[in-house]
């Protein structure tokens, strides 16, 4: 006989929000680029504005060393790091100095949503096309996914991620 005890629901209380944003640039051009284009699906805060729940929205586009000076200034809040396209070398670097998520501008605005709901849940965006086949060719190192904020070893979880993402379109 089956137990017929509903199960209760685990819902993200925060799905339904905008996710809440500051952005990290020296670059004025990108501030006003990710409000409009992210407008209506993320709320890009003013400087000085505190909200509950906010990320970091890195400009990783050149390299991802402003990655640090962001976590100096944000020190609790999470990091996604913007790249300009899917690659695997910007996404691998992003994530190797810390990002808790890492986005293209070219990715979708679905994409952007779910990144920044997945990281202000606390897990961790691996998203981009670029890092699976780079990941599955072992062109990257499978720690870039753990460190001090993310301190488990996802080693075999990101393997497993990047197979069930890929099949058997890619052996090397």
């Amino acid at each position: 006989m089956q137990d017929e005890t509903p199960r209760p629901q685990h819902r993200d209380p925060w799905r339904d929000n905008l996710p809440s944003c500051h952005v990290h640039s020296d670059s004025p051009h990108f501030h006003e680029q990710l409000k409009s284009m992210l407008a209506g699906e993320v709320e890009i805060l003013e400087p000085g504005t505190t909200v509950a729940r906010a990320a970091v929205l890195v400009d990783c586009r050149m390299d991802a060393s402003e990655l640090a000076i962001a976590r100096e200034q944000f020190p609790a809040l999470p990091m996604v790091g913007v790249v300009a396209t899917p690659e695997a070398g910007p996404i691998i670097e992003a994530l190797a100095c810390g990002a808790d998520g890492v986005i293209a501008l070219t990715d979708s605005l679905k994409s952007w949503r779910e990144c920044l709901h997945v990281v202000l849940g606390g897990g961790r965006w691996l998203g981009g096309p670029g890092i699976e086949v780079s990941l599955e060719a072992k062109e990257a190192s499978y720690d870039i996914a753990k460190g001090e904020r993310h301190s488990g070893d996802v080693t075999l979880r990101t393997k497993l991620f990047v197979r069930s993402r890929l099949g058997d379109k890619f052996r090397p």
